[in-house]
């Protein structure tokens, strides 16, 4: 059986915007390779991990999406409006192109894009099929994200992740919403949290959380639930962090129940958020009684560091 390898090259504020899309029209697989510094990763040990080629100039991001050969008539046109539009959202437009592969090819082709990640001070992102380089100063966590989203490579999911590293004392109760491939919920646990639940409204997210959690030997609970639906959040407990790398849209659809969720004196960290769309949220979050203690910024993307006001 052939597929088609649709392979998207534009600058790195726009990949979640383009793999979503891609998810969106059906793709069985989407691989993201984005710009590395090589010459700091051979500092710390990681370059044999990084071959030459996988050095992008600047902002260039690279997403590549395998999909059933009648995407070419049913969805290529879809796909390359939604690339022309990108623009109209201050992000940089991309450009596309198709080549045909066989299914054996594809199954396994995103998985040489990938490589052991550092993150902040003390984390590093280790794909499953790797075994971790030995780095005493770093806590590896291995990851397999299957069909869900999420590497830890991501401009937005490092961000939350280097905030839970500094801010993870021991024992915190966690809830992360929108957990894709588990890897905020397991990196709060790794760092020593105590309770923490992952929440995601796809199954295959759940399901890649749940394995993922098994494959480091961590305990995590991991559920399926729409947080659009009010009666979903009664089934959540109170944590002293909440963790939501999303999108602005969906940040705020949520804010409203966010506080029940927190317990006093919680903290919580809002991801996904473009930097047009900042001040937006930001004024959301004010009027909904949060205190905007911190925020921060890679790229195009903006997270905020919150607190229940007292």
């Amino acid at each position: 059986m052939q597929w088609l390898e649709v392979t998207v090259k534009t600058g790195q504020a726009s990949v979640e915007a383009v793999a979503a899309k891609m998810q969106e029209l059906g793709a069985g697989g989407v691989a993201i390779e984005e710009n590395w510094n090589l010459a700091g990763l051979k500092a710390m040990g990681l370059g044999d991990y990084f071959p030459a080629s996988c050095e992008l100039a600047g902002d260039e991001a690279i997403i590549r999406g395998y999909f059933p050969v009648s995407f070419y008539a049913d969805g290529r046109r879809e796909l390359e409006d939604f690339l022309a539009r990108l623009p109209e959202f201050g992000l940089a437009p991309g450009t596309m192109a198709v080549r045909v592969v066989d299914a054996a090819d594809w199954e396994h082709a995103w998985k040489k894009y990938w490589h052991p990640t550092p993150v902040g001070k003390k984390l590093l992102i280790v794909p499953a099929w790797q075994e971790p380089p030995a780095d005493e100063g770093r806590l590896s966590l291995r990851l397999d994200p299957g069909a869900a989203f999420g590497t830890g490579t991501h401009e937005s999911t490092r961000l939350c992740l280097e905030w839970l590293e500094e801010n993870i004392r021991g024992g915190e109760t966690v809830l992360d919403l929108g957990c894709g491939s588990g890897v905020l919920a397991l990196a709060a646990k790794l760092l020593g949290a105590g309770r923490v639940l992952g929440v995601d409204k796809d199954e295959p997210a759940v399901q890649a959380s749940r394995e993922n959690a098994v494959l480091n030997g961590l305990e995590a609970e991991f559920v399926r639930a729409d947080l659009l639906a009010d009666a979903a959040w009664d089934n959540f407990f109170t944590a002293s962090i909440v963790t939501a790398n999303l999108t602005a849209d969906l940040i705020l659809s949520i804010l409203g129940r966010l506080r029940s969720v927190l317990a006093p004196g919680g903290q919580a960290v809002l991801s996904g958020i473009i930097r047009d769309r900042q001040d937006e949220v930001e004024a959301a979050v004010v009027r909904h009684g949060f205190h905007v203690r911190r925020k921060y910024c890679a790229g195009e993307w903006v997270a905020l560091w919150l607190e229940l006001k007292k």
